[in-house]
């Protein structure tokens, strides 16, 4: 008591006892002051949580099962709505196309196209929908919240998106158009049940129970594991029963016969297997590459698709259907096939303060039927008036050779970074080849993988669309498909959320997407961001590069460029000196034509979009080559009338070969039967016949040649001078007599020449004597008495050698004279005829 008298008075002049009305004012003070402190805290406390205001966009990103799905205006292709999921309503915007297993519709589409009893007025999807559909559908949304309000950017959905099944074929029933897989073998009452869904009857029999979770009806998604496309037979009986002694009982498909598989003995089906060379099927035959292939019993499948339920259960109406067969086409033939299987992109993002993930990551891979090409990548822009798609070049990669030079066969991995373009990779099928830096940003909805060669296979939107098909109708060369996983920026754990980039991202900025049913769409509205893209066009600024400089016949990369509003098309001018690899890309690669003088060419550069035009200019200076040379040449020497040739050869210091020689020559008499026959690339032979001399000339005939070389640009060597010497016949020279008289010291000799001339001289040669030494006659030269024949008298002279050290006699056994011409000509050794006293 005393205490609560104490503290009363703390608040009272009054003692406690007293004045008792003064108390229960007191109280009354006491309880209004606890009121007021009580306001104070309760008003600090709502000033703490008022001071947190949500950034004004941020981002999400939720996957769960579609509870409801509305649709704002039935009548509108266009128009948008909301769906919830995971108890979140999110805002489908208008223009929203959704991303469906092998199917790409509008929001209204999806209700449009619902099968009875949904069609137009709900979506048969949702959990909300009447009837309650059999199964839960799975929807991924990815956007942004926009104050309190989730709005989509993207949307996919898929009953489950990562639902699939997989196992053996046990069981084919061609009367209702479906198998059974994962059951005992030849069972038909086991396994699951599996039906494709192919509206168009692209790869089999005309069903669908949905037609918004088909197939694709443009690349194959029912495939062998290396992309070839597959089918199931439209016969109502098994194509490949026989009678027992190999006859066939029942009709075969024509668009999936029983022939594109290699049958084993013992009646199953070969794993791998490459089709026939179509050239050398004109009339078609077995293993045609221009048509599907057959599934059979016993080949192991992966599917994915619905489950739906009629009259005898359920079964899998399935858009996808993968199997393990390797089919594979002849290197380098058409039509060849090649698939997608990964598609991820980064988005780039903005720098954003506390955003970890703002980086281009780019990976596509899959499977291709032809191991000798590479693969060409090309990102698809849009034209957000028209629709029109463009290709953007993003470069290549080389497939998987398979074993023993490689892992997988048929495989490829384009994983960037990249080498950059021009480059020739030492691993083609690891490293890729990027055409130039940034060309991934902005990102794209689709991504065209193109088998090299086969660029051509765009499915354009014009009337003249120049495409070509095989398989029953399906898009050969290419596999054209939505990309389906994309990288926006993280905040940083610990700082306030991000937004997605969706302002980055043109086809949703821009517009221009189609669906399959043929509905372009515009901006997304309302737009998932507290800021509004920018949807005015900026003209195109054109950038052709240079001025650029290069060597006759050589080759230079031009560095085009332009900035404006994507899709941009670019349009370079037929230069007049040269050629352009590819007209229509930013940074072709132009060849100079050959030159003799330097030549400037003038290039031009168009680029258009869709608000305009706009053309740069630009040079190239092509140098003339320097001269090329000839390299010395050996003389040559030959006799009167022979056939003769050289080898000459050249160089040309920028390599403008072939070169080709000219021989020119000068005096009489002259070389005939000239021949030049051209070495490529640097030499020649040259083939010739002596001119034959006059009889009794005795002195050779030195005739002066030049030679040049001339390159493919027609630029001249200089000259390069040579000799070809003439030698004069040689004759034929005989001792007819040799007469030595010992009593006089005195020889005498005849001799003949086969050539009559006064000019031929003939000169007797040292001789062995008989006393061993050899003598050098100081007058050596025979008379010329006419007719070719010749005397000698040599007074004086020592005896020849003969029976050396003995008795002379004859004939004599040494044969030391010997007579020589001046036209070459040297007579045999002739012994002494006789020996005289």
């Amino acid at each position: 008591m005393k205490a609560k008298q104490k503290m009363a008075e703390m608040h009272s002049p009054h003692p406690l006892g007293t004045q008792p009305q003064s108390r229960h004012r007191t109280f009354v003070h006491i309880i209004m002051m606890g009121l007021i402190v009580m306001a104070l805290w309760i008003s600090d406390v709502d000033a703490v949580f008022a001071a947190f205001v949500p950034p004004p966009s941020t981002q999400f990103d939720i996957n769960g099962f579609l509870q409801t799905a509305t649709l704002t205006t039935p009548a509108d292709p266009l128009s948008g709505g909301t769906l919830m999921v995971n108890d979140q309503v999110v805002t489908v915007p208008a223009n929203t196309i959704v991303i469906l297993p092998a199917n790409a519709l509008t929001w209204q589409e999806l209700f449009s196209q619902a099968p009875a009893p949904y069609a137009g007025a709900q979506t048969g999807m949702a959990l909300a929908d009447s009837p309650t559909p059999f199964y839960t559908y799975e929807v991924h949304v990815v956007g942004n919240r926009v104050g309190d309000t989730y709005i989509a950017g993207l949307i996919d959905i898929a009953q489950n998106g990562l639902n699939s099944g997989a196992g053996y074929i046990n069981f084919i029933d061609y009367t209702t158009g479906e198998f059974r897989v994962g059951g005992t073998i030849g069972s038909s009452s086991t396994g699951t049940r599996v039906r494709l869904n192919d509206p168009l009857g692209r790869y089999g029999r005309v069903m669908t129970p949905d037609q918004r979770f088909s197939v694709d009806p443009d690349n194959p998604t029912i495939s062998s594991a290396t992309g070839y496309p597959m089918c199931f037979p439209r016969v109502p009986l098994d194509p490949n029963a026989t009678d027992g002694a190999g006859n066939f009982l029942n009709p075969d498909d024509p668009l999936c016969p029983r022939t594109n598989r290699i049958a084993n003995p013992d009646g199953t089906f070969a794993l791998s297997q490459t089709m026939t060379d179509p050239a050398s099927l004109p009339n078609g035959g077995a293993l045609d590459p221009r048509i599907q292939a057959p599934m059979e019993i016993g080949d192991y499948v992966t599917f994915a698709g619905t489950l739906i339920n009629d009259t005898a259960g359920s079964y899998v109406s399935a858009h996808t259907v993968t199997n393990n067969a390797g089919i594979y086409t002849a290197p380098g033939t058409n039509p060849a096939y090649v698939l997608t299987d990964v598609g991820l992109i980064g988005t780039g993002g903005l720098t954003v303060i506390g955003a970890g993930e703002a980086a281009v990551r780019t990976r596509f891979e899959g499977m291709s039927t032809d191991p000798s090409r590479n693969i060409h990548l090309y990102g698809i822009d849009l034209d957000p008036a028209t629709g029109a798609i463009s290709d953007r070049d993003w470069g290549t990669i080389g497939v998987d050779p398979g074993p023993p030079n490689g892992a997988v066969k048929g495989r490829w991995r384009f994983r960037p970074p990249c080498l950059p373009f021009g480059t020739v990779p030492t691993k083609p099928d690891k490293q890729c080849v990027m055409n130039a830096a940034g060309t991934f940003l902005p990102p794209t909805r689709e991504v065209r993988a193109v088998i090299e060669g086969q660029q051509s296979q765009v499915v354009a939107l014009a009337a003249n669309d120049q495409t070509k098909t095989s398989a029953n109708g399906l898009f050969y060369g290419q596999y054209h498909a939505p990309i389906l996983e994309y990288i926006f920026p993280e905040n940083i754990p610990g700082t306030p959320i991000v937004e997605n980039n969706f302002n980055a991202i043109d086809f949703l900025a821009l517009g221009g997407y189609t669906s399959s049913a043929g509905t372009k769409v515009g901006v997304l509205n309302p737009w998932p961001s507290n800021i509004a893209p920018s949807t005015a066009c900026v003209a195109p600024t054109a950038n052709a590069g240079g001025p650029y400089t290069v060597a006759s016949g050589g080759t230079v990369t031009l560095a085009g460029s332009a900035t404006g509003t994507p899709p941009l098309t670019y349009a370079w001018a037929t230069p007049a000196s040269g050629t352009l690899s590819d007209t229509a890309i930013a940074a072709p690669v132009y060849t100079a034509q050959t030159v003799t003088a330097n030549t400037t060419d003038n290039l031009s550069l168009t680029v258009t979009n869709a608000c305009g035009t706009n053309t740069a200019s630009t040079s190239v200076t092509i140098n003339a080559p320097a001269a090329p040379t000839v390299n010395q040449v050996a003389p040559v020497s030959l006799v009167s009338g022979a056939n003769g040739s050289f080898t000459v050869s050249g160089s040309d210091p920028n390599n403008i070969t072939p070169l080709t020689f000219t021989v020119s020559q000068s005096g009489t008499p002259a070389l005939t039967n000239f021949i030049t026959t051209q070495n490529p690339p640097t030499g020649a032979t040259v083939t010739f016949t002596a001119p034959v001399l006059p009889v009794g000339q005795v002195d050779p005939t030195v005739i002066q040649i030049s030679i040049t070389a001339t390159n493919s640009a027609g630029t001249v060597s200089a000259s390069e001078s040579n000799t070809v010497t003439v030698k004069p016949i040689a004759d034929s020279d005989t001792i007819s007599t040799a007469q030595y008289r010992t009593s006089k010291q005195r020889l005498d000799l005849t001799a003949t020449s086969s050539v009559v001339s006064p000019n031929v001289t003939l000169t007797l040669q040292p001789y062995l004597t008989e006393s061993g030494t050899t003598f050098t006659p100081p007058a050596a030269t025979l008379t010329n008495n006419g007719n070719g024949n010749y005397t000698m008298t040599l007074v004086g002279a020592p005896p020849p050698a003969c029976k050396l050290g003995g008795t002379y006699a004859t004939p004599c056994s040494q044969k030391p004279l010997v007579v020589k011409s001046n036209v070459g000509g040297t007579s045999p050794a002739t012994a002494l005829t006789n020996i005289r006293q």
